[in-house]
């Protein structure tokens, strides 16, 4: 706290529009883990200031204070300020200094209600019991507010303690969670009207905020996983879940094995210089699932898909066929033989089919060449496609992309020590904490 005391008093020096800095987030509540040296400082500026003026302010202030340290400019609704001071993660947010709800004028205004809030009702007891919950959630992977994990944010931790007690009771909750659970700590909406107001699978009332739910961004994925670890650590206890398992990867043979009972292709691209991993994640996932519908459509048939990002080296997009081939003539289904204008719009269409047409069930049938039965070429032409028209810095990367059959991905594996860990996990398929 007292390096973080430090921050506030030299940016309280700097000449500036701003009326006072204050120290957010779990850091400042003290519900943070030992290791984590993440400091969120807030720069409040009068919320009579100009939005363009604000910007431009938080940015200045962010840069002075990271002269001569390692810095970039990250995107929240505003830009602002983050980077590394003498071993500490800092971001350096700039925020309306506004007294209440109805006066936000950006989202990260609300950061500093939420300080004062948690830093009134949390005790020591409480702040232990979150540290707690934090450290099963880290375990398990899902903790967290970062896209690339859609995991849960510590705030909505924190209240999760505040309104079922403690960690025990709190994973004893969760078990039980179904679609459309409300937490609203201040009963500000209560269950029906939440579940009215908001549509999701786990609704969190903020409670500085009844209009806001703080849960929204986590993922359905990570909400089951949440549900199903915590049944299984209520079915037997182990210190396993609180740590979360060092990255392990096969052998190589056995690598070979997994792949020889698999259909695997997939897109490796360089890490574009500079990009930011909130944004490059963001737009990775994106062409992960833009990718997994086009071989859909194409026939072949998608069992699994994820993606990999090593932050300033590579990144990659794996995908698990039912086949990597498919037969070169597919069957096309057409309307019915009574549908007299459109079966004349079908026929001209597919004048010169391999086979047909043929009446089956009254309809017309018709069998005509695949464009791409090989995964691999269509994933080569699309990537190339998507290099052209996709916006940066993913643009950039699939510009240079290179679609991986199985030896390639048996050459990068041995290459790269964090896919070797990434891909086993893909092979392996089983959340851990089953293990335990």
């Amino acid at each position: 706290m007292h390096f973080a005391q430090s921050l506030v008093e030299k940016i309280k020096a700097v000449e500036g529009k701003h009326v006072r800095v204050e120290i957010a987030g779990s850091f400042a509540r003290n519900t943070h883990l030992k290791g984590d040296n993440d400091i969120d400082l807030f720069v409040l500026f009068p919320k009579t200031l100009p939005r363009e003026d604000f910007e431009k302010e938080g940015l200045r202030i962010g840069k002075n204070m990271f002269r001569g340290h390692r810095w970039e400019k990250a995107f929240s609704e505003h830009p602002y300020i983050r980077g590394s001071i003498d071993g500490y993660d800092v971001e350096i947010v700039p925020s309306y200094d506004v007294e209440q709800a109805s006066e936000l004028q950006s989202a990260v205004d609300r950061s500093v209600f939420h300080n004062k809030y948690l830093k009134e009702k949390l005790d020591r007891g409480k702040r232990a019991e979150i540290r707690l919950l934090k450290k099963f959630l880290k375990g398990i992977g899902c903790y967290g507010a970062e896209l690339k994990t859609g995991s849960v944010p510590g705030y909505v931790l924190e209240l999760l303690v505040l309104e079922y007690g403690s960690f025990e009771k709190t994973i004893q909750a969760v078990s039980g969670w179904q679609k459309g659970t409300v937490v609203d700590v201040e009963n500000h909406l209560g269950i029906e009207k939440a579940r009215e107001k908001f549509d999701s699978h786990l609704i969190v009332v903020d409670p500085t905020d009844k209009n806001r739910n703080v849960a929204a961004a986590l993922s359905y994925q990570q909400f089951a996983r949440f549900i199903a670890a915590s049944r299984a650590f209520l079915k037997k206890p182990s210190k396993k879940f609180f740590f979360a398992p060092k990255g392990k990867s096969w052998s190589v043979p056995k690598v070979k094995q997994a792949l020889a009972q698999k259909e695997l292709v997939a897109i490796h691209t360089p890490y574009p210089s500079k990009a930011l991993e909130d944004i490059m994640y963001g737009q990775i996932f994106r062409t992960g699932r833009k990718i997994a519908v086009q071989l859909a459509i194409h026939g072949f048939t998608v069992k699994r898909d994820e993606e990999f990002i090593q932050v300033g080296e590579a990144a990659a997009m794996v995908f698990e066929l039912e086949s990597v081939r498919l037969q070169k003539v597919t069957k096309k289904t057409g309307p019915e033989v009574a549908d007299e204008e459109n079966s004349k719009k079908f026929l001209e269409a597919h004048a010169r089919p391999v086979a047909g047409p043929r009446i089956e069930q009254g309809r017309w049938i018709v069998e005509v060449k695949r464009k791409y039965p090989d995964a691999n070429r269509f994933l080569k032409e699309y990537s190339k496609k998507l290099g052209k028209t996709e916006k940066e810095p993913i643009r950039k990367a699939l510009s240079r992309a290179k679609v991986l059959d199985e030896k390639q991905l048996i050459k990068l594996y041995k290459k790269n020590k964090e896919f070797a860990c990434f891909l086993t996990r893909f092979l392996k398929g089983r959340e851990e904490f089953l293990g335990y």
